[in-house]
């Protein structure tokens, strides 16, 4: 299988640039005042009261977004503009949401408001004419699915990057995230901090390579979608276990 690396562009203004955010919300905190039901019913209101027309009932897309301190939003780029361009009544809903919307919350650490990146689902079908109330689109998600399950995927990816993580004595707060295709392959893959290593960037690649086995992607209701998989730090602590 040929796998995609695909460098997730920021498009930032310099002040996003020195300004400080985490690459996901800690536990537990939300994205939108109020929660995810909360976010949607919003969502559903502006689209009715604006009368924005319905798309095709296979279109969806799935913004990524970093929530800033001030409660304003930036939006990380797509580079996959097949997609997009498949996919453009969904696209267009998305960042007109991204404009209007108000409720945006900032993630907060130790009493302090850091920005986030995070993502969510916008299926227009669902917010507009087969919208309910309490809807929350992840109890229509079915998870990416690895060949021989959760066992078969821990075995075959400590086999690959165990040689990693001990080589460059990378220490506990690493994290690896990757996403999960809607082809059911693994694009977007990094390590965060960023490890400033050429070598590092090469051996990583190599490891990655290895996890050949093609996955079941991700689907909302019964269209394929991408799913982020992520692994968060004490990577020394966990090979030490296998």
């Amino acid at each position: 299988m040929r796998y995609k690396f695909y460098v997730l562009l920021f498009l930032l203004n310099t002040v996003l640039l020195k300004a400080q955010f985490l690459d996901e919300y800690p536990k537990g905190q939300r994205f939108y005042e109020g929660g995810v039901v909360q976010f949607y019913k919003e969502i559903n209101e502006y689209l009715i009261k604006n009368k924005v027309p319905e798309c095709d009932a296979k279109e969806i897309y799935q913004p990524r977004i970093i929530v800033m301190q001030d409660k304003t939003v930036k939006l990380v780029q797509d580079i996959d503009a097949d997609y997009i361009s498949k996919n453009k009544c969904a696209y267009d809903i998305s960042m007109d949401l991204l404009k209007n919307l108000k409720n945006w919350k900032p993630a907060e650490v130790k009493g302090n408001q850091l920005g986030a990146v995070t993502e969510f689902i916008i299926y227009p079908k669902d917010l507009i004419s087969g919208y309910k109330t309490g809807y929350n689109p992840y109890k229509n998600v079915t998870p990416a699915q690895y060949p021989g399950g959760y066992v078969a995927f821990d075995s075959d990816f400590v086999g690959n990057f165990k040689f990693l993580f001990r080589k460059y004595n990378l220490s506990d707060d690493i994290n690896l995230e990757f996403y999960i295709s809607r082809e059911g392959d693994i694009v977007n893959a990094r390590i965060y901090p960023d490890v400033n290593n050429e070598a590092f960037a090469i051996d990583f690649k190599k490891a990655l390579s290895g996890l050949k086995k093609k996955w079941k992607p991700a689907y909302y209701s019964d269209i394929p979608i991408k799913q982020r998989v992520a692994f968060p730090g004490k990577f020394s602590a966990y090979f030490q276990k296998k």
